[in-house]
């Protein structure tokens, strides 16, 4: 069986499987969810059309080999592809220099993703080798597992995944355009995010700003937050605010310094809101403490 259908263009592609194919639609806020008809095999899709860029997740098997053809040709309409499978294996006909999508889809669990080629570099060359080491990416890899982790049987599903794969789009796309060489592994990973767990205990008593730890331990911000709030099981902010407090029990019990100059000595000049945030934590006031 062949599939012959518009493939850079999300509305073409949907109506040429609803028009020719008898695919069932159902439309749920900035979703379609097209599901394929029982006498052609089982599965389904969810389509996302943005405004510059679409995407689908799909999961479906034909009952008889099917092979897909386009129209288009690989780079028409400005738009690149990206093809992803569940075991996080990333192509790409247009950075492969490929002319014509012909592709097996017989038996698909994958994600979809087609972007302005505008945006990233004419030389193909080193996406091309950041491409085939896409596997070897943790951060990657763990943010395609949301992905596939996500259901999408009902249609309010759709919210949670069209969040995930953005999510995925925004580091992919982000790495694409740095002039890194190499994905990052878990172990490298973790090092970085225990070398600024480090210097936020060293600074904790400073005004620390997220560029600022970013830029020392190598990771860029979006990355540097997740990674610190699932090793130490709290937002930076939070986590510094519980070093401070701790800090100023410790003051508190083993010296003689005021309330006040504890205050001033950790950073908080608004020895209310300390007050506040010793209460918090503790669940008695730091005049309480020595009591």
């Amino acid at each position: 069986m062949e599939l012959i259908l518009p493939y850079l263009e999300a509305d073409g592609f949907k109506q040429g499987l609803v028009q020719d194919y008898r695919f069932g639609e159902k439309n749920f806020l900035n979703s379609t969810i097209l599901e394929m008809p029982l006498d052609l095999g089982s599965g389904k899709l969810v389509l996302f059309n943005n405004k510059n860029f679409h995407f689908f997740r799909g999961k479906w098997n034909f009952h008889e080999e099917t092979i897909f053809h386009s129209p288009h040709k690989v780079g028409d309409n400005g738009m690149m592809d990206f093809r992803i499978n569940r075991e996080g294996k990333v192509s790409s006909n247009f950075i492969y220099d490929e002319k014509e999508f012909e592709h097996n889809t017989t038996d698909i669990d994958g994600v979809r993703i087609f972007v302005p080629k505008s945006i990233f570099p004419k030389d193909n060359g080193l996406l091309k080798e950041k491409l085939e080491n896409a596997h070897r990416n943790y951060l990657s890899q763990e943010k395609l597992k949301t992905i596939f982790d996500t259901p999408f049987d009902d249609a309010s599903c759709s919210v949670i995944l069209e969040s995930r794969i953005l999510e995925f789009l925004s580091y992919w796309i982000h790495y694409l355009l740095s002039e890194e060489k190499a994905f990052e592994n878990k172990n490298a990973f973790v090092d970085k995010i225990k070398l600024a767990k480090d210097f936020v205990d060293t600074n904790a008593l400073q005004n620390l700003a997220i560029k600022e730890i970013s830029r020392y331990c190598g990771l860029n911000s979006c990355d540097l937050k997740k990674g610190f709030k699932d090793y130490t099981q709290l937002p930076i902010h939070q986590y510094i605010i519980k070093a401070r407090m701790e800090m100023a029990r410790s003051m508190l019990l083993e010296t003689g310094k005021s309330v006040g100059e504890i205050s001033d000595f950790i950073g908080y000049n608004n020895r209310g809101h300390f007050s506040q945030l010793y209460l918090r934590y503790f669940g008695k006031l730091p005049s309480e403490e020595r009591l």
